[in-house]
């Protein structure tokens, strides 16, 4: 089968952006690369049917290429005007949109816009974290995740980025103790202790003896601890490449240990991929696409496979029910044009004149509830 390609620039401000995007056949996935100035930026793949013909995987690869062109061009175009309706929510969003494609700049002006106008954001002041900690600037990371702290305290996602920040620091003893503090908020959190195993066996593979660590042997057995305990949490940990690291931590092999545990959270998957509803927000308050009804439709039926996959995640019920509340007001939309066609080829037709203004009294009721649910 043909390997199919397509490459276009990008419209984006002051920058020189490139999108590629072409199938791996092996993988059968479709790979998009986005390049700024020939250096890459970021990797989305996606896995396709391998029985897929030849032209309807090139139609695949096209679609799936212009659409990830379409929504990097419409953060660019939406930015300024998320700017200037001073919406937290957004500009976090917004935020979250271009740290996906490692548009490190653009996000963190979106983030630090964000608590400029909500200081108590503590989602946001993680998000500005892992941003700096891309960009390699781990004294901010660690003083605005330190802020965050402040501010959520009882947050374990807060407590794990903490860590992670103090543990790219080589401040190992920080680090373990900030993962035992998100373990102790959300025991059944699985991250903290591959994080936790991670953090273990760098200080035995660098000879570290700072007080209060444990020694080689107990720095072992918790690794191994702890890697279990992450295989037994969740699915996520439950790979070939974990029984591996186990393998050759039993075999006394740490560094390769160390290479595999770097490589699992390196492609470590989310636990559930909502990535689609910030993008999808966006379009519903500051685009088109979102109004569009095959839009929302193809938004419901994402979120209603994710309800059958996670039924026990309420984020994905409580995203599912706005999306509810969004088709209902496209289809209140919808009765109120056939009754005003009613009306307009009938004037004397009074029963449609009523169910008219009666419909328009509803609407106005539905759309004060969406603004307040999606404010």
């Amino acid at each position: 089968m043909d390997r199919y390609n397509f490459s276009d620039n990008i419209h984006a401000s002051g920058r020189k952006l490139h999108l590629q995007t072409n199938t791996l056949q092996d993988e059968t996935k479709i790979v998009s690369t986005l390049f700024d100035g020939g250096r890459v930026l970021s990797k989305e793949e996606h896995s396709y049917d391998a029985e897929l013909s030849g032209d309807l995987l090139k139609q695949r690869v096209e679609t799936h290429h212009f659409e990830r062109m379409a929504d990097i061009e419409f953060l660019y175009s939406i930015s300024s005007r998320v700017k200037t309706v001073r919406h937290p929510l957004s500009l976090n969003k917004l935020g979250l949109q271009f740290l996906k494609w490692n548009l490190l700049d653009e996000a963190i002006s979106e983030f630090e816009l964000a608590l400029h106008y909500d200081s108590k954001y503590g989602e946001v002041y993680m998000n500005l974290g892992e941003a700096y900690l891309r960009r390699g600037g781990l004294e901010e990371a660690l003083q605005i995740v330190g802020k965050g702290l402040q501010v959520a305290p009882t947050y374990a996602d807060m407590w794990q980025k903490f860590g992670v920040v103090h543990f790219r620091m080589k401040q190992y003893k920080k680090a373990l103790d900030a993962f035992q503090k998100a373990l102790k908020i959300n025991p059944s959190f699985d991250e903290p202790h591959l994080h936790s195993a991670q953090c273990l066996l760098e200080i035995v593979l660098h000879d570290k003896h700072e007080k209060d660590l444990p020694g080689r042997e107990e720095c072992i057995r918790q690794t191994r601890d702890h890697l279990n305990r992450a295989a037994a949490l969740s699915i996520r940990f439950q790979i070939p490449e974990l029984e591996e690291a186990l393998r050759k931590l039993h075999q006394g092999d740490l560094t390769q240990t160390s290479k595999l545990l770097q490589k699992i959270g390196q492609e470590l998957p989310k636990i559930v991929d909502l990535d689609f509803h910030d993008l999808f927000y966006l379009h519903l308050m500051y685009g088109e696409k979102g109004r569009n009804r095959k839009a929302v439709q193809k938004y419901v039926e994402r979120l209603e496979t994710l309800v059958r996959e996670y039924p026990r995640y309420p984020d994905v019920h409580n995203k599912l029910g706005i999306g509810y509340l969004i088709q209902c007001r496209n289809l209140f939309n919808r009765a109120l044009n056939e009754f005003q066609q009613a009306c307009d080829m009938n004037p004397k037709y009074e029963r449609a004149k009523n169910n008219l203004k009666l419909a328009k009294n509803e609407s106005k009721g539905l759309l004060l509830l969406l603004r307040a649910i999606l404010k």
